[in-house]
């Protein structure tokens, strides 16, 4: 199981990063409280979506996540990150 205390310190301390989706596209994002923005979206990521993404991970893609979470393409792409999930 993941701390979600200790995913969700590595994606604050890693905010205005590029990070790449798994299609190859660029984004950054922006931290406020418990939830995120990416630039590519005007949608908030809560850090509960991110908790529900890591209650299954390791998955296959982002389309494993696509009826669970908001944002599973950047969810996905945070959490196959080595600066948020270094044993991914």
């Amino acid at each position: 199981m993941y701390d979600i205390d200790e995913v969700w310190a590595a994606i604050t301390e890693h905010a205005g990063q590029t990070f790449r989706t798994a299609s190859g596209l660029k984004f950054h994002y922006t931290v406020d409280g418990d939830r995120l923005l990416t630039d590519r979206t005007n949608h908030w990521i809560h850090r509960s979506q991110l908790n529900a993404a890591l209650g299954l991970w390791p998955v296959a893609g982002p389309g494993a996540l696509n009826n669970v979470v908001r944002g599973p393409s950047y969810l996905y792409a945070l959490l196959a990150d080595r600066r948020i999930m270094p044993d991914s």
